[in-house]
């Protein structure tokens, strides 16, 4: 709760000269994002309702909505072209942005948010993927815990500077020796870490037994399929063209 009061904004539309863009995401759902409280109960129960239970939510729905509308204004400035008036046509983004924000409504997770917002911009930038892909990879984000989504990005990345640090001088062994190195264990147990690579093998997204010993060659090569791949760039930054 600390962390949600911490993070106070404004909610779109606001009046404060901000472009269209932060607009966006906000009209294209107003109702849909609506929340009620039922007005039951003595007075005391009442407040109680809207200190523990309204008012929260709704300044998570807030956040959320100012952090679509961040994210449209800053694709307006990067893309030329890019038009935030015409999501509003656009069938796709705007059940991206209904999906998302149920999902986003039920978690205080920075890592899932994050995720649901790039997939929001990916959508809006004009990333068009099959309707059932689309479903599977915003149920992914639905399902999977911010752990999922660091182990995977790790297997994705076995290059990048964390994990070669974490390798550190390894010519051979397993995957799970340096990815248990870049998440500590107060974010993580052994029996976590294995859940997860059971349901990333079990959805596609990867491929071999993180546990199995390897060579250095493969203890550096990527471990995700190409729909994990795909699924990652879903929920990424969207690149520069």
């Amino acid at each position: 709760m600390t962390n949600e009061k911490s993070k106070v904004d404004p909610a779109y539309p606001s009046s404060d000269g901000l472009s269209s863009a932060g607009e966006a995401a906000m009209g294209v759902l107003g109702a849909a994002a609506g929340l009620a409280v039922p007005v039951i109960g003595p007075a005391v129960t009442q407040a109680i309702l809207k200190r523990a239970i309204k008012l929260p939510l709704e300044l998570r729905r807030s956040n959320w909505f100012n952090s679509l509308g961040e994210g449209l204004r800053e694709l307006q400035d990067r893309f030329e072209g890019f038009d935030p008036d015409t999501l509003g046509e656009n069938e796709e983004f705007v059940s991206t942005v209904a999906e998302t924000t149920r999902i986003a409504m039920a978690t205080h997770r920075e890592e899932k948010r994050e995720a649901l917002k790039n997939a929001v911009l990916n959508t809006a930038r004009g990333g068009s993927i099959d309707d059932v892909v689309r479903g599977s990879f915003l149920g992914y984000i639905d399902r999977f815990s911010g752990l999922h989504l660091r182990v995977l990005h790790a297997e994705a990345n076995p290059n990048s500077d964390e994990y070669r640090a974490a390798a550190g001088n390894m010519y051979m062994g397993s995957r799970h020796v340096i990815i248990r190195k870049m998440i500590p264990e107060r974010d993580a147990t052994d029996d976590s870490l294995k859940r997860v690579y059971e349901d990333l093998r079990r959805e596609g997204l990867t491929q071999g037994n993180e546990q199995s010993g390897l060579s250095s060659s493969g203890l550096f090569s990527p471990n995700t399929t190409p729909i994990g791949d795909a699924f990652l760039r879903f929920i990424s930054d969207p690149p520069e063209p």
